[in-house]
């Protein structure tokens, strides 16, 4: 296989979200990991140019994923009370 960015003879390729590009992971800029199955790939080029960079930067795991239904009968924790400070008696006499 041929990297279609720098020529060069790869053994594996990773194909670009943005520009649909085979590329080698020397000219991979960036990537992550949206699921167990998914990568999100960007190259070199699509790095510089701001749009592509800010549609992966924008990019999560919290915008791919559906959010949870409500479980009915599920009431939210209370936050923690502290009691208030009484002062102890003495240890000895």
């Amino acid at each position: 296989m041929i990297c279609e960015r720098c020529s060069r003879d790869i053994y594996k390729s990773e194909t670009c979200n943005y520009c649909n590009r085979k590329i080698c992971f020397d000219c991979t800029k960036s990537s992550k990991r949206l699921s167990k199955t998914t990568r999100l790939v960007i190259c070199k080029d699509c790095w510089s140019k701001m749009p592509s960079r800010k549609k992966y930067k924008s990019t999560t795991l919290a915008s791919t994923q559906m959010k949870m239904p409500e479980r009915e009968g599920f009431q939210e924790r209370r936050p923690f009370e502290r009691r208030p400070f009484t002062k102890r008696p003495p240890m000895h006499k």
